[in-house]
């Protein structure tokens, strides 16, 4: 069948026109990515959404082309990650092929430029804190919630997912606990304090205007300017995540691996004792480390991979309309 048949100018996107209280926000679509598979042609894309001081978010929408309501589903790369790292496009399009829609999304000073598929905008990187990072995702929730992105009318705005993989799973759980839309949340590997610095290397970082980040000797030099850690001490209460644990009514899936020397299972265990345990669930996941044996960029799914992902789309579909 020809992609005409399906109605082709029925995939182009279309944005919301009605009035929105996001300042000096714009929005660029670009051409749709169009994947057939064996049941469903899938949609892929691109957009922006830019602040106010015109640093952007850019931003993918993989979609299923039935015309029908799908539930959206948020996904969240970690500290030094992406959008398109690893496993997160692999997951994105999982998700979709399960029924429903995966909008992924790099903070806008991840250090991603140009070239998606690695952190080259070493200045943009240095100058990140959470104090962007939160405005970041005030800015995307907004723009959906308000249906200000491509194909908002496909999407059910009232039942928002979140699955996030490191610190994007713990801002999954603080947006929770403050936007009544986001029905469910998925971690892996969350942390549970973004408080990770102990007084030595706070010390040399005020002293040394930056702290370096890198974890492998060969990468490019990234740095942290100490504005990041200003941004940190000054959003200690809003960041607190096992706080917002215990605050959260919803269903939250908390997927830790068991060799995670990143971030230790004894944070995913110290979430999951926060939680209400009525409605959550905490699992381990045997090997595969912080990033379930995956590398940058994924050639094939590790088996811990295929596990967290099947664990995940279990959880969405138990706890989201599809």
């Amino acid at each position: 069948m020809s992609i005409t048949a399906f109605g082709i100018e029925n995939l182009l996107p279309r944005i919301s026109l009605q009035p929105s209280v996001v300042p000096a926000m714009v929005i660029f679509a670009s051409v749709n990515r169009l994947l057939i598979s064996l049941t469903h042609i899938l949609i892929e894309t691109d957009f922006c959404l830019t602040h106010p001081n015109q640093l952007e978010l850019r931003c993918t929408l993989r979609i299923q082309s039935r015309k029908r309501l799908f539930s959206p589903i948020i996904v969240a790369h970690g500290f030094r990650g992406f959008k398109d790292w690893g496993f997160l496009p692999y997951l994105s399009r999982q998700l979709t092929q399960s029924g429903f829609a995966a909008i992924s999304f790099n903070h806008s000073l991840s250090g991603i430029g140009d070239n998606p598929w690695a952190i080259e905008d070493l200045e943009g990187f240095s100058h990140n804190s959470t104090s962007q990072e939160l405005q970041d995702w005030n800015l995307l929730l907004d723009s959906l919630l308000w249906g200000k992105i491509p194909f908002a009318h496909r999407l059910r705005l009232n039942s928002v997912g979140v699955v996030g993989h490191s610190r994007g799973g713990s801002y999954g759980i603080l947006l929770s606990s403050q936007v009544p839309q986001i029905r469910s949340v998925v971690t892996w590997g969350a942390i549970q304090s973004f408080d990770r610095f102990d007084g030595e290397t706070r010390r040399r970082w005020q002293s040394h205007g930056y702290l370096e980040v890198n974890q492998q000797p060969q990468e490019k030099p990234l740095r942290l300017k100490v504005g990041a850690l200003d941004a940190l001490d000054r959003n200690l209460e809003q960041l607190d995540v096992l706080k917002a644990m215990r605050q959260s009514s919803i269903p939250v899936l908390i997927l830790h691996t068991r060799q995670d020397r990143t971030v230790p299972l004894i944070e995913g265990q110290n979430l999951w004792q926060c939680a209400d345990q009525k409605l959550s669930n905490f699992q381990v996941i045997e090997g595969g480390g912080h990033t379930f044996q995956t590398q940058h960029p994924l050639d094939t799914p590790s088996l811990p991979l295929l596990e967290a992902v099947s664990r995940t789309i279990e959880w969405f579909k138990k706890s989201l309309p599809t």
